[in-house]
């Protein structure tokens, strides 16, 4: 095993220090939780420990509900898999629960240990923070949070909550009372989207896809046509949205995998920390080429004021839909969705292809699938500069995979490029085209990006504007008014030198993206350790992303 010296261990603990200086400039959370009455989807897992009549029962456990029906599945030791037994109920009709044994004996005696002394649909309640009955006596400081609560004999204290998607939810729970005590420890929660991808407002006749073009198609001169027009718009209503939705959904087979999962090359690429942190300038900075992104970004979006934060915001929503499990990602797609949905306008100036006056909107094809490009072939280019060459085979199965990010916008697949060779016939394209014009609300939008504004952030964002210029197409770095002359190139090069040792000696663990590590402890039923959690805190402003 390799030693950690003195030397390596300065460079280290340097780099925790940038980003920790780096995380003092964001500002601070003001997260407001939606009340838990609003759940009409949701999942628990979880260990309980049931002390009763001098018996002690201990097991893994889940708890979903869908509408009025709930279904409690204790997994014994493991906590994931095939349950043991499954508890099924309804909220409204207590006495109406049946019990299903899949396991042994030793499950069965658990289940009927814990139905003698909690109700299960109970839980439904309590599990939430929320009195089951009118007769509950209620402790509670803090508008958001219960802290006590007298029911059912039971006396629950409520210890510690976690934060998950738009909701406050218990973490651990103790029971106290004459029968004896109960303990509640919850690892991670859904919250919505169990059973549907996508919103009610779409009908079973509209989700029915409408007949193929069977006609060759070339996606790429549709996207970029040769005579140096715009392509024609494509909009994405919220029917053909949801289409796309319920393809991806159906072609994952663990929803608690996601979209990917461990042996994707989207993981693979994504969880190396630095080709996706040194190549954020260089995507941002392609899309702030596009005339509709940056009116979009310009008229709409509170970057001038906040531009970390909007970078955080958009890297919550892709850490999600790379990461996070199948209710996660469609959480995400329909929130960025209705985000899009009020980005409409009109460009303010003449630029490129595109006349002033002319018409924007957020979900339309072209522009999602120019902002989707810029994504996944800056990470593809970054990743070789960083961690080494791809093959063709790899980068192919890359391509596949990110179409189904694309579906999430509602972009059909057949609109996309079809393989590797062809995505990058496109991004040349798109790099040469008047499609891509930078005029003075992008210069002024990419000044905002690289302004510090803290003394924490000069040196990291002076990093970030010396490899985006380094990196970006000549044409589109002139265009930003980006210098690139020796003194830029020598930084580049001991900047990404430095990068380089330093991915070399920092162990796994602390290089690899902190949502890498959060997403394999969900597949793991665990929580993600400390380090982790503290670091997606705060660089994402979130207690948990994907667990």
């Amino acid at each position: 095993m390799t030693k950690i010296t003195l030397q390596h261990s300065k460079v280290i603990l340097l780099g925790m220090l940038l980003v920790l200086q780096g995380c003092s400039a964001f500002k601070a959370s003001h997260f407001v939780p939606e009340s838990a009455e609003n759940m009409r989807e949701w999942e628990v897992e979880g260990r309980f420990v049931l002390r009763a009549d001098s018996t002690v029962s201990k097991s893994h456990f889940a708890f979903r509900q869908i509408g009025e029906e709930y279904a409690l599945s204790i997994l014994m030791e493991e906590p994931v898999g095939e349950p043991k037994v499954i508890i099924h109920g309804n909220v409204y009709e207590p006495d109406s629960e049946t019990v299903d044994v899949i396991g042994g004996a030793e499950a069965m005696n658990v289940a009927e240990h814990l139905q003698a002394h909690i109700r299960a649909g109970n839980l439904s309640y309590w599990l939430r923070g929320l009195p089951a009955t009118a007769d509950a006596v209620v402790y509670q400081e803090d508008l958001d949070r219960v802290d006590r609560i007298e029911e059912a004999d039971w006396d629950i204290d409520y210890k510690e909550y976690m934060a998950v998607q738009n909701y406050l939810l218990p973490s651990e729970v103790k029971f106290k009372g004459e029968q004896g005590s109960f303990t509640l420890d919850m690892v991670r929660a859904e919250t919505a989207y169990l059973t549907s991808p996508c919103g009610q407002n779409v009908s079973a006749s509209e989700l029915e896809s409408p007949p193929e073009n069977n006609a060759v198609q070339d996606a790429v001169r549709q996207l970029v046509p040769s005579d140096g027009s715009p392509p024609i718009p494509r909009w994405v209503d919220e029917a053909a949205f949801c289409r796309q939705l319920v393809k991806v959904h159906g072609k994952i087979p663990d929803s608690r995998v996601g979209l990917y999962g461990p042996e994707s090359m989207m993981w693979k690429l994504s969880r190396a920390g630095m080709p996706g942190a040194f190549g954020a300038g260089r995507a941002l900075l392609l899309q702030l080429a596009h005339p509709w992104v940056t009116a979009s970004i310009d008229e709409h979006s509170v970057v001038r004021d906040d531009p970390l934060g909007r970078a955080r915001r958009t890297f919550q929503h892709v850490g999600t839909m790379v990461f996070g499990s199948m209710p996660q990602v469609m959480t995400s797609a329909n929130q960025v969705r209705d985000i899009h949905e009020e980005i409409e306008g009109e460009v303010p100036m003449d630029s490129g292809a595109f006349k002033r006056g002319s018409e924007y909107r957020a979900n339309e094809v072209a522009a999602m699938i120019w902002v989707h490009a810029t994504l996944w072939e800056t990470l593809a280019y970054m990743y070789e500069k960083m961690e080494g060459e791809l093959t063709l085979a790899e980068k192919d199965q890359f391509y596949e995979e990110t179409k189904l990010f694309a579906m999430l916008f509602g972009v059909p697949e057949q609109a996309l490029p079809k393989d590797w060779n062809a995505f990058m016939a496109y991004n040349r394209a798109m790099w040469a085209s008047p499609q891509l014009t930078v005029a003075e609300n992008g210069i002024r939008l990419k000044e905002d990006l690289f302004d510090p504004r803290s003394i924490w952030m000069i040196f990291p964002l002076w990093v970030q504007e010396q490899v985006t210029a380094a990196n970006l197409p000549p044409r589109i770095r002139d265009e930003f008014e980006m210098k690139y002359g020796w003194w830029q190139k020598f930084n580049n090069a001991w900047i990404m030198g430095g990068a380089k040792v330093t991915q070399w000696m920092l162990p796994k663990s602390l290089e690899r993206n902190p949502l890498y590590h959060e997403a394999n402890a969900r597949l793991e039923g665990e929580r993600v350790g400390g380090y982790n959690q503290f670091l997606i805190e705060a660089l994402l402003d979130k207690e948990r992303l994907v667990n």
